[in-house]
């Protein structure tokens, strides 16, 4: 018997309709599952959701966000995520006095060399050179004057140098050579002087004899013309060898004018050799004070940046640079005492006092990372010398992010 014999001999059950003959089993038969929720009810209960969601948000970015914050509770080791101050359009006034007249001032910083960072750029004039050596790594210790990198133009200017000094060295040449020329050729001029001044004398005695004897009608006219013309040349003669020997003695400036010449001709290459050793500083980077490398930012064969082509300062000596918010300012004085916390430092924070105030006021740099911290704030720089066992510390991480606590007696909080 088929399943619809079956159910042809039982009776129908009042207000149900007859089962179909499909040709399966009734039991595999399940029932239909509920009704569930239609997409209209889904998007009003969305649009709810952000509603609630955009009134707790404002609310939380304004007053009552900032109102649940400590200004002055800062734990080791918090970091740059410790809430540091309290903007002054995020508070009510209350809130905002009391900020003011109670509690230490709490900033963000930067630890830094004592004299901040030097990048130590090419020197003047080394134009398109590119680097050929460079002589220091990061953590050596210079001293002002020390060679740090060599550049490709040094040979160049090394030439000249060669050039120049040997320049020198044949006008030095000359002019002890010209000294000597002197020397021999006055001592032979006077000598001809001499010669000359004779046979001037001689010349002389001849013509007087002569014109005794014309006088007295014993010689002829041609005869006394001879000796006078005897006596003009040997009166010329010694007036050449006179004007000749002038050359050689000393001129306005105390020196003979072949000397002189020679002299200046001798400065002038002194002068360059001068500057062919002034030009090889063009070549060779030095190092512009005492120091330690921080960085190096190229290599060998490379242009140089822009920017510099080392970074080095005075890590034995160590700062931190505070931008404190300007409202905090008045409650700030030198001497005062600083503990500054950084997660990589430890639990053990470092210690300072504060040792310049700056006057400018700029925008705020050092920002935490909560991202409802007002970034716009105006602050004033604040400089804090480390002490020697916090400088040693602090040696290794130049440009680190600290938060500081600057204490204020009691005294300063009541002003």
């Amino acid at each position: 018997m088929n399943a619809s014999a079956l159910n042809a001999d039982e009776p129908e059950a009042p207000g149900k309709l007859p089962l179909l003959d499909n040709g399966k089993d009734p039991a595999s038969f399940k029932p239909s599952p509920r009704h569930r929720v239609g997409w209209p009810m889904r998007i009003l209960i969305l649009v709810l959701a952000l509603f609630i969601g955009g009134v707790l948000g404002l609310y939380f970015q304004g007053p009552g966000l900032r109102a649940v914050f400590d200004l002055t509770r800062l734990e080791p080791g918090a970091g740059a995520r410790q809430p540091i101050a309290l903007p002054v359009d995020r508070v009510p006034s209350v809130e905002r006095v009391a900020a003011m007249a109670v509690g230490d001032v709490v900033a963000l910083g930067r630890l830094q060399p004592d004299g901040g960072v030097v990048s130590v750029a090419l020197p003047q004039g080394a134009g398109d050179a590119r680097l050929d050596r460079i002589l220091v790594a990061e953590g050596d210790v210079v001293a002002e004057g020390d060679v740090l990198a060599v550049l490709d133009s040094l040979t160049l200017y090394q030439a000249a140098l060669t050039t120049a000094e040997s320049t020198l060295a044949i006008r030095r040449a000359a002019l002890d050579q010209v000294r000597v020329q002197i020397e021999a050729t006055e001592a032979e001029l006077n000598a001809q002087i001499r010669g000359a001044q004779a046979s001037l004398g001689a010349a002389e005695r001849e013509l007087a004899r002569v014109k005794s004897l014309f006088d007295r009608g014993t010689t002829t006219q041609a005869i006394l013309e001879d000796a006078e013309r005897a006596v003009d040349t040997a009166r010329a003669d010694l007036d050449r060898l006179q004007a000749s020997l002038t050359r050689y003695r000393p001129g306005p400036k105390g020196l003979p004018v072949d000397i002189a010449l020679a002299t200046a001709d001798l400065a002038a290459a002194e002068a360059a050799v001068i500057q062919a050793r002034r030009d090889l500083d063009r070549a060779r980077v030095l190092a512009p004070q005492d120091g330690t490398i921080i960085e190096v930012a190229a290599r060998a064969g490379e242009r140089p940046p822009a920017d510099g082509l080392l970074r080095m300062g005075d890590t034995a000596r160590m700062e931190a640079e505070l931008e404190v918010f300007q409202t905090m300012v008045p409650r700030v004085a030198i001497g005062q005492d600083v503990s500054l916390v950084s997660g990589v430092l430890g639990e053990e924070p470092l210690h300072g006092t504060v040792a310049r105030i700056g006057t400018l006021v700029g925008r705020q740099s050092v920002t935490a990372d909560d991202p409802s911290a007002n970034t716009d704030a105006r602050v004033l720089l604040v400089t804090v010398a480390l002490d020697e066992a916090s400088s040693v510390r602090a040696a290794a991480y130049v440009n680190l992010e600290v938060v500081a606590r600057i204490a204020v007696p009691a005294e300063g909080a009541g002003q």
